[in-house]
């Protein structure tokens, strides 16, 4: 099997080469020069003849960047030669060569003029109103001051540069220079062409020399006024999104050298949108370069050679990629989104502010097509198996109309074709998309009367380039932690930290849900935790978000740190919206109201309703107390579930004030849990209320209830070694509560109270009252009666549970 693969992997080199060296014996100076010269071409040769020089300090750039890198590196206590760092620089700086840059823009528009289909062929690329260049004016007040700008784009296709390239040609707005990796010059005559607007980045294995060389070259290309393109996605390899989603952006060093400069400068960002994205299942699913020129359609191509010998290909490739537009959204100043900074409490670095500015204006105002709208469509319907594709696509139209509502404030930017036609041939040209690009088999159906889907990721991904939710930086590994109350905060607090400092969790995110818009929307804004950790603020990884899709479409590890009222339809709605196996870490203390069950048997019963086969269920608990894990105080968790995978899930608590126990009794582990806070609360309240006498009557308690809670456990499923002497999810739990925190503190003030004479009802509900005022909710009080109930389903007698939940509701305490 290994020979196999070897001999694979040396038929694809081998041909790799073989296809590199065909191409390099084309040479594509001398066939843009021959497109210039062409009939064909004469009207744009003439438009792009007549543009102004670009790029004339091109060589005091290189100069500059070189002095700025030497500063830098001798500042940091080394002595580079200088010789050295004028090769790194040549290695990177732009070639600007002005007939290049004429022949390529002609040849590359009349190019594009042929495989896109243009609203307005004078202005390629956008709508016919011109509502996409709306802000325009604004970007060219700021160039005629001599201020350089900085454009920030999302990233979907190696043709992303070429197409800003030429509108902003026919705009006359100048040639902005773009990173290209170094495997975009593979093929020289292709490389010199490149040059002509591009610098070169390494795209890895760069050394600090070379990482200070780029830095500062674009930071002298600011400081020149002159113009650049950064693509916000490409932290990773110069990677186009693999999903069809927009992703908050990592630091990138271009960026940061881009805006490190002392005088002003503009920030564009600049939203793409494709009907039909070239690589787009060689990104999402299916390796082959096929994709480039899929839909030329076979046959007809075929049928076109003995007619058209030399241009049947021409021919064929009319409108090959559909439609595509630039959003240009109103730009910033450097100066302004500065003084933003100043008052943003998320601890971003600026460049960091200044990326996750841009990408919600990208988000924003980024065009929805009608492929993308209707591979949305009938995801949700075939999801649903129920409803006409016509109105599923109108269900979303509406929902996405909705989400850019209370989101951004305006309507969502449909193209111009959903404006201009009905629901029915928006669904019909974007099946006709979907068809041409094997997605689907336009003519054939499934068994449910859809259209029949080839490729489940290609749906996917176009569906999802009709979302405009931000994800985390990357699919690798996204947390989610549900409930943003204390329990939650804390736990966001742990993982954030916790990721941030290890390597190896470089490529994970974590998002911290809340179903509440107003409370993510607060927490997302000031960072601030609730109640009592109200001058605590979470991790600057942390995103916040009330948006089911964004939080768990493509979620890794969830753990839900919610209320048990609010456990059952959190999960429900994130088993609904997930699209990858994940793991449920269930932190959630309590019983579930109602129903009397504990949250992970719960969770047991719906992942089974939804019939889903990839979803693994753990719980997470201890004798943790919130402020313990945002101060960092010594504690010890306990993870429990029976499939594997615990030791990699108990690495993310990993700190060195936190150690994990590891328990195969997912159900024992959560009984006691939760009962050791029930008991807790009892005996301390017996204690302080006279009911207890001594210290032998609290040791026979102590004993008395281990019995209870062990035998409550057995009859659920646990195991009765959980509640051995020396276990750490009971004994350790329960001593550790008893003694210490928020369950003795309430126990003991309720039993003070208590033995002055007045109504133990009385007196729970007016304390419990002042912890609810706190952002604090006892769950373990509102347990006692859940607990009792559910004892009762088995017949079993708990004598010493029933004296607490007496002696609680003697005066009518409800746990209201």
């Amino acid at each position: 099997m290994e020979k196999r693969f070897k001999y694979n992997i040396s038929i694809k080199t081998f041909f790799t080469k073989l296809v590199i060296w065909l191409v390099n014996k084309i040479d594509f100076v001398k066939l843009v020069e021959t497109i210039f010269l062409s009939n064909a071409g004469k009207t744009l040769a003439s438009q792009f003849s007549a543009l102004p020089e670009s790029w004339g300090a091109a060589e005091n750039i290189s100069r500059m960047a070189v002095d700025l890198t030497m500063a830098q590196l001798k500042e940091e206590g080394q002595q580079p030669e200088k010789q050295d760092i004028e090769k790194l620089i040549r290695e990177i700086e732009i070639r600007y060569d002005r007939k290049k840059h004429i022949h390529t823009a002609t040849a590359l528009a009349l190019l594009f003029n042929r495989v896109f289909e243009h609203q307005d062929p004078a202005l390629p690329f956008t709508s016919q109103n011109g509502r996409d260049l709306a802000h325009l004016g604004k970007l060219k007040e700021y160039r005629e001051k001599g201020l350089g700008v900085v454009y920030l784009i999302n990233h979907s296709s190696h043709l992303d540069e070429f197409l800003v390239d030429i509108l902003w040609q026919h705009l006359g707005l100048g040639l902005p220079v773009f990173a290209a990796g170094q495997n975009m010059m593979t093929i020289k005559s292709i490389a010199s062409l490149l040059m002509v607007g591009s610098y070169v980045v390494l795209r890895q294995g760069a050394s600090r020399h070379q990482m200070s060389a780029l830095y500062n070259y674009c930071r002298a290309v600011s400081k020149a006024g002159e113009q650049q393109g950064i693509f916000l996605e490409a932290w990773r390899g110069g990677a186009r999104s693999k999903d069809g989603s927009l992703r908050y952006p990592k630091r990138l060093v271009t960026l940061r050298g881009a805006i490190d400069v002392d005088t002003d400068l503009v920030i564009q960002p600049i939203a793409l949108s494709f009907s039909a994205i070239p690589e787009d299942l060689p990104l999402c699913s299916r390796k082959s370069p096929v994709s480039w020129i899929r839909g030329l359609g076979f046959f007809r191509t075929l049928f076109r050679i003995p007619f058209h010998p030399k241009t049947f290909l021409w021919k064929s490739a009319e409108n090959l990629y559909g439609r595509a537009y630039i959003s240009v959204p109103e730009p910033f100043l450097l100066s302004g989104l500065k003084e933003k900074h100043k008052l943003d409490k998320s601890g971003l670095h600026l460049d960091e502010f200044v990326a996750l500015s841009s990408i919600k204006q990208i988000a924003k105002s980024k065009k929805i097509m009608s492929g993308q709208i209707t591979a949305l469509g009938l995801l949700k319907a075939r999801k649903k198996g129920n409803i006409n594709i016509i109105d599923s696509v109108k269900t979303e139209m509406d929902a996405v109309r909705d989400y850019h509502l209370q989101t951004f404030g305006t309507k969502p930017d449909f193209e111009d074709f959903i404006l201009r036609h009905s629901v029915k041939d928006v669904v019909a040209d974007g099946l006709g998309m979907l068809a041409r690009r094997k997605v689907i088999r336009k003519w054939r159906k499934d068994k449910n009367g859809y259209p029949l889907v080839i490729d489940e990721k290609a749906l996917s991904f176009y569906a999802t380039h009709a979302d405009r939710r931000l994800y985390s930086p990357t699919a690798d590994q996204n947390i989610v932690v549900v409930g943003a109350g204390n329990w939650g905060f804390a736990l966001s607090s742990l993982i954030g930290n916790r990721i941030l400092e290890d390597k190896k969790y470089n490529n994970a995110g974590l998002t911290l849900f809340d179903p509440c818009v107003a409370i993510a929307e607060e927490m997302g804004m000031n960072r601030n935790g609730p109640g009592r950790f109200s001058e605590n603020l979470l991790p600057k990884n942390c995103f916040v978000t009330s948006d089911f899709s964004s939080a768990f479409r493509k979620a890794s590890e969830v753990v839900i740190a919610c209320n048990p009222v609010d456990f059952e339809k959190n999960l429900k709605g994130i088993l609904s919206v997930s699209e990858q196996p994940f793991n449920v870490l269930i932190s959630t203390r309590g019983f579930i109201p109602d129903k009397d069950t504990l949250p992970y048997l719960s969770a047991i019963d719906l992942v089974k309703e939804s019939g889903r086969k990839d979803v693994k269920l753990f719980t997470l608990t201890g004798p943790v107390d919130p402020r313990g894990l945002v101060d960092g105080t010594l504690i010890k968790g306990v993870l429990a579930g029976l499939d594997d995978g615990m030791e990699a899930l108990s690495d993310l608590f990993d700190t060195p004030f936190v150690e994990s126990f590891i328990s195969h009794d997912p159900v024992g582990v959560e009984t006691a849990d939760i009962l050791s806070r029930v008991y807790a609360v009892w005996l301390n309240y017996a204690e302080s209320a006279g009911l207890i006498q001594n210290s032998v009557e609290t040791g026979y308690l102590m004993a008395q209830a281990a019995d209870e809670a062990c035998a409550l456990a057995i009859h659920l499923g646990g195991s009765s070694r959980t509640f051995e002497a020396g276990s750490i999810p009971w004994t350790a739990t329960l001593t550790s509560l008893y003694l210490e925190g928020l369950w003795k503190e309430f126990g003991q003030k309720a039993g003070t109270e208590s033995k002055k004479g007045r109504s133990p009802g009385k007196i729970l509900s007016r304390i419990h009252k002042q912890y609810g005022d706190d952002g604090v909710q006892l769950q373990a009080v509102l347990d006692m009666e859940s607990a009792l109930r559910c004892a009762g389903q088995y017949n079993l007698e708990m004598p010493v549970l029933s004296k607490a939940v007496q002696s609680f509701k003697s005066g009518g305490y409800t746990g209201a």
